[in-house]
């Protein structure tokens, strides 16, 4: 089975970059710590409503840090271990605000990149292509150049509400797609909560965190045993409507009979430019640690 399913699904969960441009902002090595060190909580007079902004004047550079470690059991005992990690930079114009106003069209391309993944399993063109993209303010994905809307390039990259929220606030996201490949049929279920709001520079920001879940669909979710489970942060500005940064931890168990493979990803987005938009730099590197297996997904029931 190819680990590249792991990580085109932590990317599109997270920031795709698609539609925004995340920004570092983290101080922690991990997706549950504090994320907001030395930005100031704004009080909340009334609602908020988050939603995306586009900016024809605007081009976004985003630097993407994505690691991953594959482990590989026969009963209970290590076979192997692999470790891999990609880096891209992807830059995403928005070329026009339609007349409803609340649909964006953005050209998306990939600046440079350091790894051996293919980028279209992160919903991403790879270097040298563009994707054209159509989407609504709140991240649904209208068009995405010639791919089918079955694939992944339609799960929509950030899940924003309905209506304005206060802290506190929880929504909901369920995305079914097929991988481009095999056919395979996957769905998404995601849980944002809107945790505070922050002060970052001339710009409020809404701290968001995500977790979720992503299980098989259909006759293979019979054959094979699968959990996917992950958690992460993000920073959004509101008043940009845009994302500043992300991170995401998640861990995928596959088991078949006495063989099991558990795969741990992180992924880190860092909005490079405009440098006005950028949060505190990190005290640590993208994705200095990932959990060890077990943390965040428990090992899948026995296939009978």
């Amino acid at each position: 089975m190819s680990s590249g399913f792991p990580a085109g699904v932590l990317l599109v969960v997270t920031c795709a970059s698609v539609l925004a441009g995340c920004a570092h902002g983290s101080k922690s090595g991990g997706a549950s710590g504090s994320h907001v060190d030395g930005l100031k909580a704004t009080p909340l007079e009334k609602p908020i409503l988050l939603r995306l902004k586009g900016d024809t004047k605007r081009p976004e550079k985003v630097s993407y840090v994505h690691k991953s470690r594959s482990t590989s059991y026969e009963d209970t005992e290590v076979r192997s271990t692999k470790e891999e990690s990609l880096e891209f930079t992807s830059q995403s114009e928005t070329t026009k605000i339609l007349a409803d106003g609340e649909s964006l069209a953005q050209t998306i391309t990939i600046l440079k990149k350091d790894g051996q993944a293919n980028l279209h399993d992160f919903a991403m063109p790879e270097v040298g292509e563009k994707l054209e993209l159509v989407s609504d303010t709140r991240g649904k994905i209208l068009r995405a150049g010639d791919y089918p809307t079955s694939s992944i390039f339609y799960v929509p990259p950030i899940s924003l509400p309905e209506n304005p929220v206060n802290v506190g606030d929880t929504w909901t996201l369920q995305s079914r797609w097929l991988s481009l490949e095999e056919s395979v049929p996957y769905q998404l279920d995601m849980v944002s909560i809107f945790k505070g709001l922050w002060t970052c520079g001339n710009h409020r920001c809404a701290e968001l965190e995500i977790g979720g879940e992503v299980t098989l669909q259909g006759p293979v979710a019979q054959t094979l045993a699968f959990k996917s489970l992950w958690k992460g942060h993000l920073m959004f500005d509101v008043d940009a409507g845009t994302v500043l940064w992300s991170r995401v931890d998640s861990e995928e168990q596959f088991m078949a009979g006495n063989v099991r493979r558990a795969v741990n990803s992180c992924l880190e987005a860092a909005l490079v430019e405009p440098a006005d938009l950028k949060l505190p730099a990190a005290s640590k590197a993208p994705c200095a640690s990932l959990s060890n297996p077990g943390d965040i997904a428990p090992s899948p029931g026995p296939v009978n």
